[in-house]
């Protein structure tokens, strides 16, 4: 295959990157061969003849299994008078077909023979009465072969209901074929798609690198630059005009405080404020006074020293004296109205 390139060295190289199609699609094929060499008819005609030698040899070794792996339970058909359909049995083989059988299996999975044992061989009987046996050894390699083709049509298509398993046979070497091309190309991919990553997450490395070096610089920038120093200094001299302004405030406070107050609104104010707390005095000692007033009339005394009964009969009183006080007004302004008149 060819080495992987970054995408960014076939950007910055667009003479590079059309050389790089050429030999990828026109020149090379994927396993790094070249599609146009001066021998290749002859390549090809020993390519044919390596396929058409490695099938011979399958074909042989297939065979070679068969019969090594052969079910040498040969099966019968038997009906019953009960049931009509027919019943499969196994009986033995005979011992002379199994003893060839044996022979036969031995002597193609062995070392060749020297001529004198090969000789032996082929003068004994069982090997004499190989051509009157070999329809039967067929068709049991026959039925073993498509044991196996049903086992494998049904591992490729699980699906598929095993009655129908036997038309499958025809199309598993094709079918094996179209996965195994499928396999390759998908391998293929699965390779360019890696080193297509493998590039991209360079370049996704190198604009995280290059974000983070423009974050620092602006960070950089913004605590030690040029306009952090103007924003700083802004900020210093705003900070001083608000002091500034903080103290002629202040002194203007204090200069209207002289203005209101002068020495004879001073003077008042301190002679009010003690005309006040003389009131407060006074109005003190006038409550005291009232309460002992009232003491005397009952009210604030406990039930024990009389003062329910006392407070209930001056307030029973003082009811009554307010009707009365009532009823005088009422009738002073009938008095008036008949003047009036």
């Amino acid at each position: 295959m060819l080495p992987p390139i970054e995408d960014s060295v076939l950007q910055s190289n667009p003479k590079f990157a059309a050389l790089h199609v050429t030999l990828a699609n026109n020149i090379l094929n994927p396993n790094g061969s070249t599609k146009n060499h001066p021998a290749q008819k002859e390549l090809d005609a020993v390519t044919e003849s390596l396929r058409a030698a490695r099938i011979r040899a399958a074909k042989s070794q297939l065979l070679r299994n068969a019969l090594s792996n052969v079910d040498l339970a040969a099966p019968t058909t038997s009906t019953t008078s009960k049931s009509k359909a027919p019943a499969k049995t196994t009986a033995t083989l005979p011992t002379e077909l199994l003893e060839l059988i044996l022979l036969l299996s031995s002597r193609l999975s062995s070392a060749p023979l020297p001529p004198s044992s090969k000789k032996l061989l082929e003068a004994t009987t069982q090997w004499t009465s190989l051509p009157s046996h070999l329809p039967q050894i067929g068709s049991l390699l026959s039925s073993h072969l498509q044991t196996q083709a049903l086992a494998l049509a049904r591992i490729l298509t699980p699906t598929t209901n095993p009655s129908y398993l036997h038309r499958s046979i025809p199309k598993l070497h094709d079918s094996i074929k179209t996965l195994q091309s499928e396999i390759t190309t998908k391998k293929r991919d699965l390779a360019i798609r890696r080193a297509g990553l493998v590039s991209k997450t360079t370049t996704l490395l190198g604009l995280y690198h290059l974000a983070t070096t423009l974050v620092i610089l602006i960070l950089e920038q913004s605590v030690h630059g040029s306009v952090s120093r103007n924003v700083k200094a802004h900020a210093e001299l705003l900070s001083l005009t608000a002091q500034s302004l903080n103290l002629q405030v202040k002194e203007k406070a204090l200069r209207g405080e002289k203005m209101v107050y002068t020495e004879p609104v001073k003077s008042a104010l301190h002679e009010y404020v003690r005309n006040l707390r003389d009131g407060r005095e006074r109005l003190r000692e006038r409550r005291k006074e009232a309460e002992r007033v009232l003491w005397g009339y009952g009210v604030g005394r406990t039930e024990e020293e009389g003062g329910v009964e006392k407070e209930r009969v001056m307030r029973e009183i003082a009811r009554v004296y307010g009707e009365m006080v009532k009823e005088v007004r009422e009738v002073g302004r009938d008095v008036e109205r008949l003047k009036g008149r």
